[in-house]
């Protein structure tokens, strides 16, 4: 063991050492090129003083430089973009909010497009379990800023572009301040208090918002609060699209919200709506009008069956609370408090049970360890998959999803058989619905046995087996 935390330290040193490397290479090449420009600019000026001055210089683009016509041909080519389309590109400033599953593919997508200045906003750093989708990180850049690591990376494939990386957590303090910088802003967050804040503040700016999201193997993706009067090519320049607002007037309640770090995802299905939030982008610079792109409609991916499917959406609400005509709406607010939930989903702890009805981790390993003979029921309310990969000894596996009918009252029936019963799930947040259910059901001789594990699995192995998988 001492060998293996040995080198795993010097392993993780390295890593530092490669890291710094990689960013003196990468200064080292920017001033390479950036030298190289003004010499061939030197050189082309003084082989045009030796021509006649009857002789004309080749003529590029209206505003595009050599190099940028022979990087972005292949796009160019395209009658959807061409010579005037790559000019607003490389002109155009795209903020990213989000720099993990969804925002990794889109940064991606709009740096290698030539996006002028795209902008990285996540409070978060990398973590081991990040990188099987976030694909600008990699395992060197664990505990690094993840805006720090994707601005990282987005500078190695294309050193022609601004990244700005924003390492912080955006809020109703910051948000109008960096997205007025930007003309589209893209949602790659994974909380609702945040899809809010995004919205409101981009109604406010008059931007509009490119929003995905992926979850298990399914994703959507649609753009709120387009305006025509931005673009020359509409013919109703009054028209604007439903905002978030319109679509989802009221946030759904905190418990109802599932997440990947909590339900799951396949890291392809948000690289597939990821790379086409970038593909909705790049439309909307290059001045497709709003029946080319997804306003008004919701783009729906299946990737059990790789199926696509749009469905409408309700248009601009008359009423609207922040976009209508008279919004009742009209600065941001605190949207954890809207929301009642919290931004940071890494973070959450939801509390439904008094706290008389939980048990802390420490408490719970005492218990199990007794030799007292009265029967301890541990019950794992994880999916089958979860348990799998791991579980307390003893404990049996009740999914949570599965507890309806009979299968709940069957459960009901086994706890007034036990001495001690205690719900464990990841967190310590859906063992406390189910505990909640069994505690309204149940009659009152039996509740005082009734426990949930507070903190769940990531409490267990943070006090008492350190060995227990954290995921």
């Amino acid at each position: 063991m001492d060998r293996i935390n040995h080198l795993e330290c010097e392993i993780a040193e390295l890593r530092q050492i490669l890291s710094a490397k990689e960013g003196e290479l990468y200064t080292a090449r920017k001033e390479l090129i950036q030298q190289q420009q003004v010499n061939v600019i030197k050189q082309t000026d003084n082989q045009y003083q030796q021509f006649d001055v009857h002789v004309n210089k080749t003529q590029y683009g209206d505003k595009l430089p050599k190099w940028a016509i022979e990087r972005y041909s292949r796009q160019i080519l395209l009658s959807d973009i061409g010579v005037l389309g790559q000019e607003k590109i490389c002109t155009s400033k795209v903020l990213v909010v989000g720099a993990g599953g969804l925002g990794c593919p889109a940064a991606m997508y709009l740096a290698g497009a030539g996006v002028g200045e795209i902008g990285i906003v996540d409070y978060d750093t990398v973590e081991l379990t990040n990188i099987h989708r976030q694909i600008l990180h990699a395992e060197c850049d664990q505990n690094v800023s993840k805006a720090e690591s994707a601005a990282q990376s987005l500078r190695s494939i294309n050193s022609r572009i601004n990244v700005t990386a924003y390492n912080v957590q955006l809020n109703s303090a910051n948000a109008l301040e960096i997205i007025n910088k930007y003309d589209i802003v893209l949602d790659c967050t994974d909380n609702v208090p945040t899809r809010y804040l995004l919205n409101d503040a981009c109604v406010t700016a008059k931007k509009p918002l490119i929003s995905g999201s992926a979850l298990k193997m399914e994703g959507q993706l649609t753009i709120y609060g387009y305006r025509a009067e931005n673009n020359p090519n509409e013919k109703d320049h009054t028209y604007i699209g439903p905002c978030y607002r319109c679509v989802f007037p009221a946030p759904p309640p905190a418990h109802a919200v599932s997440s990947c770090s909590s339900s799951g995802v396949c890291g392809a299905v948000t690289g597939v709506i990821g790379s086409l939030q970038a593909l909705e982008a790049i439309k909307c610079i290059a001045g497709h009008t709003h029946k080319q792109l997804l306003v008004e409609r919701m783009l729906l991916f299946d990737g059990e069956d790789t199926s696509f499917g749009t469905v409408r959406l309700r248009p601009r609400c008359e009423q609207c609370a922040v976009c209508s005509d008279q919004p009742t709406v009209t600065q941001l607010v605190d949207y954890e408090v809207f929301c009642k939930a919290q931004a940071k989903e890494k973070d959450l702890e939801l509390n439904i049970l008094p706290s008389h009805c939980r048990i802390s981790p420490i408490q719970l390993a005492e218990k199990l360890n007794s030799n007292s003979e009265q029967r301890h029921l541990l019950v794992d309310v994880r999916n089958e998959e979860e348990f799998k990969m791991c579980s307390i000894d003893g404990a049996v596996n009740k999914p949570i999803e599965r507890l309806q009918g009979k299968r709940f009252e069957d459960l009901v029936n086994d706890i007034r058989k036990c001495s001690q019963v205690t719900f464990v799930c990841r967190r310590g947040n859906d063992s406390q619905m189910v505990a909640k259910k069994v505690l309204e059901l149940i009659e009152k001789d039996h509740i005082d046995k009734i426990k949930d594990l507070k903190g769940g699995l990531h409490a267990w192995s943070r006090d008492v087996d350190h060995e227990f998988p954290v995921y």
